[in-house]
């Protein structure tokens, strides 16, 4: 008799624990991997070697609004030409589908700018994702 009352008992303890693990948020149930994703995109010189940028700017075309900054931009900062366009600390400021960032930014070398668009999904999905568009620009 107390053995099937310790079953029953240990048997609910365990469907409450695993109501309470479950990540429900506004974007529904999911289950997700533990992979932390980032999008980057990097500026080269003519003949293809990383260069030096400055007045990058990233603006989400669907809000109008800059991408907003991600804490892990400052060590990509080290490499000259790239930058980090979004992580899954950022997914939140792009939509389900996707939304194109126009990026743009000026060759310290040159003085010429070049823009590019890419689009970024984000929003409900488990990860940020670049949907379309080239990873490198070259400045002629």
């Amino acid at each position: 008799m107390y053995k099937k009352l310790l079953l029953v008992m240990m048997l609910a303890v365990s469907l409450s624990a695993c109501k309470k693990n479950e990540n429900k948020s506004a974007c529904g149930t999911q289950t997700c991997t533990a992979v932390f994703a980032v999008v980057n995109f990097s500026f080269t010189d003519a003949a293809g070697k990383p260069t030096e940028i400055k007045d990058v700017t990233l603006i989400n075309v669907r809000t109008g609004k800059a991408v907003p900054a991600t804490s892990y931009a400052a060590t990509v900062n080290m490499v000259p030409g790239a930058i980090i366009v979004a992580t899954d600390e950022t997914k939140s400021a792009f939509s389900n589908e996707g939304d194109d960032i126009r990026i743009t930014a000026t060759s310290v070398a040159t003085n010429k700018t070049k823009q590019v668009t890419i689009k970024v999904s984000g929003g409900c999905n488990c990860h940020v994702v670049k949907v379309s568009g080239v990873d490198t620009i070259k400045f002629d």
